[in-house]
Protein backbone atom coordinates (compact mmCIF):
# COMPACT_ATOMS: atom_id res chain seq x y z
CA UNK A 1 0.00 0.00 0.00
CA UNK A 2 1.39 3.72 -0.69
CA UNK A 3 3.12 5.25 1.97
CA UNK A 4 3.46 2.58 4.18
CA UNK A 5 5.39 4.96 6.95
CA UNK A 6 2.86 7.42 7.08
CA UNK A 7 1.94 6.40 10.39
CA UNK A 8 4.85 6.97 11.96
CA UNK A 9 4.87 10.30 11.00
CA UNK A 10 1.49 11.20 12.21
CA UNK A 11 2.28 9.62 15.73
CA UNK A 12 5.49 12.55 15.81
CA UNK A 13 2.94 14.86 15.06
CA UNK A 14 1.07 14.80 18.67
CA UNK A 15 4.11 15.36 21.13
CA UNK A 16 4.80 18.64 18.64
CA UNK A 17 1.17 19.88 19.01
CA UNK A 18 1.34 18.42 22.80
CA UNK A 19 3.99 21.54 23.09
CA UNK A 20 3.06 24.33 20.20
CA UNK A 21 -0.17 24.51 21.91
CA UNK A 22 0.36 24.06 25.24
CA UNK A 23 0.46 28.06 26.52
CA UNK A 24 -2.95 28.17 24.40
CA UNK A 25 -4.78 25.66 25.20
CA UNK A 26 -3.65 22.33 26.69
CA UNK A 27 -2.08 24.66 29.71
CA UNK A 28 -5.64 26.32 30.23
CA UNK A 29 -7.28 23.41 29.67
CA UNK A 30 -10.32 23.95 32.28
CA UNK A 31 -10.30 27.83 31.72
CA UNK A 32 -10.19 27.34 27.71
CA UNK A 33 -13.89 28.35 26.28
CA UNK A 34 -16.00 25.93 24.37
CA UNK A 35 -15.57 27.13 20.71
CA UNK A 36 -11.69 26.38 21.62
CA UNK A 37 -12.34 22.23 22.80
CA UNK A 38 -14.76 22.26 20.01
CA UNK A 39 -11.98 23.27 17.72
CA UNK A 40 -9.17 21.60 19.49
CA UNK A 41 -10.90 18.08 20.27
CA UNK A 42 -12.40 17.30 17.19
CA UNK A 43 -9.25 18.58 15.16
CA UNK A 44 -7.12 15.84 17.58
CA UNK A 45 -10.18 13.11 17.19
CA UNK A 46 -9.39 13.53 13.20
CA UNK A 47 -5.57 13.18 13.41
CA UNK A 48 -5.95 9.96 15.81
CA UNK A 49 -8.28 8.64 13.40
CA UNK A 50 -6.25 9.24 10.70
CA UNK A 51 -3.47 7.39 12.45
CA UNK A 52 -5.27 4.63 13.19
CA UNK A 53 -6.43 4.19 9.15
CA UNK A 54 -2.65 4.57 8.25
CA UNK A 55 -1.47 2.00 10.54
CA UNK A 56 -4.56 -0.39 10.09
CA UNK A 57 -4.88 -0.68 6.43
CA UNK A 58 -0.53 -1.35 6.71
CA UNK A 59 -1.07 -3.72 9.14
CA UNK A 60 -3.04 -5.66 6.57
CA UNK A 61 -6.46 -4.79 9.27
CA UNK A 62 -8.93 -4.47 6.18
CA UNK A 63 -11.71 -4.25 8.63
CA UNK A 64 -10.52 -2.60 11.19
CA UNK A 65 -9.74 -0.15 8.51
CA UNK A 66 -13.34 0.21 7.35
CA UNK A 67 -14.85 0.19 10.59
CA UNK A 68 -12.80 2.89 11.86
CA UNK A 69 -13.12 4.48 8.40
CA UNK A 70 -16.90 5.14 9.50
CA UNK A 71 -16.35 7.41 11.78
CA UNK A 72 -14.91 10.02 9.23
CA UNK A 73 -18.64 10.65 9.27
CA UNK A 74 -18.88 11.33 12.64
CA UNK A 75 -15.71 13.14 12.98
CA UNK A 76 -15.48 15.16 10.23
CA UNK A 77 -18.95 16.84 10.30
CA UNK A 78 -18.28 17.48 14.05
CA UNK A 79 -14.70 18.92 12.94
CA UNK A 80 -16.74 21.32 10.29
CA UNK A 81 -19.52 22.30 12.95
CA UNK A 82 -16.60 23.45 15.46
CA UNK A 83 -14.61 25.78 12.85
CA UNK A 84 -17.31 28.58 12.58
CA UNK A 85 -16.96 28.67 16.62
CA UNK A 86 -13.09 28.58 16.40
CA UNK A 87 -13.31 31.57 13.91
CA UNK A 88 -15.64 33.66 15.88
CA UNK A 89 -14.20 33.40 19.09
CA UNK A 90 -10.67 34.38 17.24
CA UNK A 91 -12.65 37.22 15.60
CA UNK A 92 -13.83 38.63 18.96
CA UNK A 93 -10.47 38.13 20.93
CA UNK A 94 -9.28 40.80 17.91
CA UNK A 95 -12.08 42.77 17.80
CA UNK A 96 -12.23 43.51 21.72
CA UNK A 97 -8.08 43.31 22.38
CA UNK A 98 -8.53 40.97 24.56
CA UNK A 99 -4.44 40.61 24.37
CA UNK A 100 -1.78 41.94 22.07
CA UNK A 101 -1.08 38.78 20.13
CA UNK A 102 -4.99 38.93 18.96
CA UNK A 103 -4.88 42.81 18.70
CA UNK A 104 -2.13 42.45 16.52
CA UNK A 105 -2.91 38.81 14.55
CA UNK A 106 -6.38 37.87 15.05
CA UNK A 107 -8.05 39.39 12.14
CA UNK A 108 -5.13 37.75 9.45
CA UNK A 109 -5.59 34.52 11.54
CA UNK A 110 -8.91 34.47 10.54
CA UNK A 111 -7.97 34.41 6.89
CA UNK A 112 -5.59 30.85 7.52
CA UNK A 113 -8.24 29.35 9.22
CA UNK A 114 -10.95 29.72 6.81
CA UNK A 115 -8.79 28.47 3.58
CA UNK A 116 -7.61 25.64 5.68
CA UNK A 117 -10.68 24.20 7.03
CA UNK A 118 -12.73 24.33 3.89
CA UNK A 119 -9.31 22.53 2.59
CA UNK A 120 -9.59 19.81 4.92
CA UNK A 121 -13.29 18.71 4.44
CA UNK A 122 -12.53 18.95 0.35
CA UNK A 123 -9.52 16.80 0.93
CA UNK A 124 -11.40 14.04 2.87
CA UNK A 125 -14.37 14.15 0.72
CA UNK A 126 -11.88 13.54 -2.27
CA UNK A 127 -10.34 10.84 -0.84
CA UNK A 128 -13.86 8.77 0.29
CA UNK A 129 -14.56 9.59 -3.65
CA UNK A 130 -11.86 7.94 -4.41
CA UNK A 131 -11.64 4.83 -2.16
CA UNK A 132 -11.48 1.89 -4.38
CA UNK A 133 -8.22 3.88 -5.60
CA UNK A 134 -5.50 3.60 -2.85
CA UNK A 135 -3.00 5.94 -4.24
CA UNK A 136 -5.54 8.69 -4.52
CA UNK A 137 -7.31 7.99 -1.32
CA UNK A 138 -4.31 7.42 0.73
CA UNK A 139 -2.69 10.95 -0.60
CA UNK A 140 -6.18 12.73 -0.06
CA UNK A 141 -6.53 11.86 3.39
CA UNK A 142 -2.68 12.62 4.19
CA UNK A 143 -2.80 15.58 2.79
CA UNK A 144 -5.06 17.04 5.33
CA UNK A 145 -2.28 16.63 7.91
CA UNK A 146 0.16 18.93 5.96
CA UNK A 147 -2.58 21.71 6.86
CA UNK A 148 -2.11 21.27 10.72
CA UNK A 149 1.77 22.15 10.07
CA UNK A 150 1.57 25.66 9.42
CA UNK A 151 0.34 26.58 13.17
CA UNK A 152 2.48 23.79 14.96
CA UNK A 153 5.67 24.89 13.25
CA UNK A 154 4.71 28.74 13.71
CA UNK A 155 4.68 28.54 17.43
CA UNK A 156 7.70 26.23 17.38
CA UNK A 157 9.92 28.31 15.89
CA UNK A 158 10.18 31.28 18.15
CA UNK A 159 11.73 29.07 20.84
CA UNK A 160 14.45 28.18 18.94
CA UNK A 161 17.83 29.76 19.80
CA UNK A 162 18.35 32.80 17.99
CA UNK A 163 15.49 33.80 16.72
CA UNK A 164 13.67 37.19 17.09
CA UNK A 165 11.52 37.47 19.74
CA UNK A 166 10.23 40.76 20.50
CA UNK A 167 7.79 39.09 22.93
CA UNK A 168 5.33 36.25 21.95
CA UNK A 169 3.06 39.49 20.43
CA UNK A 170 6.14 40.77 18.71
CA UNK A 171 5.03 41.70 15.36
CA UNK A 172 8.19 40.92 13.29
CA UNK A 173 8.75 37.28 15.08
CA UNK A 174 5.47 35.52 14.82
CA UNK A 175 5.00 36.66 11.32
CA UNK A 176 8.58 35.70 10.12
CA UNK A 177 7.37 31.84 12.44
CA UNK A 178 4.15 31.84 10.67
CA UNK A 179 5.94 32.71 6.80
CA UNK A 180 8.47 30.45 7.54
CA UNK A 181 6.14 27.46 8.97
CA UNK A 182 4.01 28.12 5.70
CA UNK A 183 6.84 28.32 3.41
CA UNK A 184 8.13 25.00 5.05
CA UNK A 185 4.21 22.92 4.60
CA UNK A 186 4.38 24.27 0.61
CA UNK A 187 7.57 22.50 -0.20
CA UNK A 188 6.67 19.54 1.59
CA UNK A 189 3.38 19.47 -0.15
CA UNK A 190 5.03 19.98 -3.55
CA UNK A 191 7.58 17.33 -3.02
CA UNK A 192 5.15 14.78 -2.18
CA UNK A 193 2.64 16.23 -5.34
CA UNK A 194 6.32 15.06 -7.64
CA UNK A 195 6.40 11.55 -5.98
CA UNK A 196 4.05 9.86 -7.75
CA UNK A 197 0.98 11.03 -10.37
CA UNK A 198 -2.08 9.99 -8.45
CA UNK A 199 -1.09 11.89 -5.58
CA UNK A 200 -0.21 15.48 -7.47
CA UNK A 201 -4.09 16.47 -6.75
CA UNK A 202 -4.37 15.76 -3.08
CA UNK A 203 -0.67 17.73 -2.67
CA UNK A 204 -1.20 20.01 -4.82
CA UNK A 205 -4.60 21.29 -3.65
CA UNK A 206 -2.66 21.42 -0.04
CA UNK A 207 0.13 23.57 -1.47
CA UNK A 208 -2.60 25.68 -3.19
CA UNK A 209 -4.19 26.31 -0.16
CA UNK A 210 -0.90 26.53 1.79
CA UNK A 211 0.46 29.43 -0.83
CA UNK A 212 -3.17 31.10 -0.53
CA UNK A 213 -2.57 31.25 3.39
CA UNK A 214 0.73 32.78 3.09
CA UNK A 215 -0.60 35.08 0.36
CA UNK A 216 -4.02 36.07 2.45
CA UNK A 217 -2.36 36.35 5.66
CA UNK A 218 -0.08 39.71 4.49
CA UNK A 219 -2.63 40.78 1.90
CA UNK A 220 -6.12 40.85 3.08
CA UNK A 221 -6.23 40.02 6.25
CA UNK A 222 -4.81 43.12 6.60
CA UNK A 223 -7.27 45.35 4.71
CA UNK A 224 -9.88 47.33 5.99
CA UNK A 225 -12.87 45.26 4.63
CA UNK A 226 -11.49 42.57 5.83
CA UNK A 227 -11.62 43.99 9.34
CA UNK A 228 -15.10 44.86 8.76
CA UNK A 229 -15.79 41.60 7.95
CA UNK A 230 -14.19 40.12 10.78
CA UNK A 231 -15.94 42.51 12.91
CA UNK A 232 -19.68 41.36 11.07
CA UNK A 233 -18.32 37.32 12.03
CA UNK A 234 -18.63 38.93 15.89
CA UNK A 235 -22.46 39.15 15.42
CA UNK A 236 -23.45 36.22 13.45
CA UNK A 237 -25.46 33.71 15.81
CA UNK A 238 -23.13 30.93 16.31
CA UNK A 239 -25.38 27.82 16.79
CA UNK A 240 -26.89 28.71 13.06
CA UNK A 241 -23.32 28.76 11.77
CA UNK A 242 -22.31 25.42 13.58
CA UNK A 243 -25.61 23.79 12.13
CA UNK A 244 -24.95 24.60 9.10
CA UNK A 245 -21.27 23.94 8.89
CA UNK A 246 -21.91 20.65 10.10
CA UNK A 247 -25.23 20.03 7.73
CA UNK A 248 -22.95 20.53 4.71
CA UNK A 249 -19.99 18.72 5.49
CA UNK A 250 -22.24 15.49 6.18
CA UNK A 251 -24.00 15.98 2.86
CA UNK A 252 -20.70 16.65 1.16
CA UNK A 253 -19.14 13.08 2.21
CA UNK A 254 -22.44 11.37 1.80
CA UNK A 255 -22.14 12.86 -1.80
CA UNK A 256 -18.44 11.73 -1.88
CA UNK A 257 -19.50 8.26 -0.70
CA UNK A 258 -21.82 7.25 -3.50
CA UNK A 259 -19.62 8.75 -6.53
CA UNK A 260 -17.80 5.51 -6.49
CA UNK A 261 -20.29 2.32 -6.23
CA UNK A 262 -18.92 -0.97 -5.70
CA UNK A 263 -19.78 -1.73 -9.51
CA UNK A 264 -16.78 -0.07 -10.18
CA UNK A 265 -14.88 -1.52 -7.67
CA UNK A 266 -12.72 -3.45 -10.24
CA UNK A 267 -9.97 -1.76 -12.00
CA UNK A 268 -8.71 -2.45 -15.88
CA UNK A 269 -5.12 -4.05 -14.87
CA UNK A 270 -3.90 -2.45 -17.92
CA UNK A 271 -4.90 0.57 -17.45
CA UNK A 272 -2.45 3.59 -16.31
CA UNK A 273 -4.25 4.21 -12.92
CA UNK A 274 -3.55 0.10 -11.93
CA UNK A 275 0.18 0.15 -13.07
CA UNK A 276 0.77 3.14 -11.05
CA UNK A 277 -0.78 1.79 -8.33
CA UNK A 278 1.02 -1.48 -8.17
CA UNK A 279 4.16 0.39 -8.35
CA UNK A 280 3.27 2.82 -5.16
CA UNK A 281 2.41 -0.29 -3.25
CA UNK A 282 5.73 -1.83 -3.89
CA UNK A 283 7.85 1.18 -3.13
CA UNK A 284 6.14 4.30 -1.31
CA UNK A 285 6.41 5.40 1.78
CA UNK A 286 7.29 8.38 4.20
Amino acid sequence: MPYRHAHRWLVLLFPLIAIAFWPGYWGNFRRAPFALHAHGLTATAWLILLTLQSWSIHARRVKWHRRIGLATFIVMPLFAAAGPLALQGMANLWRTKADPFHATFGAQLVVADMIAGPTVLFLVAYALANRRNPERHAAGMLATALLVLPPVIGRLFPALPGFPHGGWAGYAGFRLALQLAEGLTLLIALYLARRATAARISFGIAALATAAQMIGFETIGRSLIWEWWVNVLTRIPPAPMALLAGGGCALLLWWAWYQNPRSKRRANPNSADHIQSKRIWQHSGL
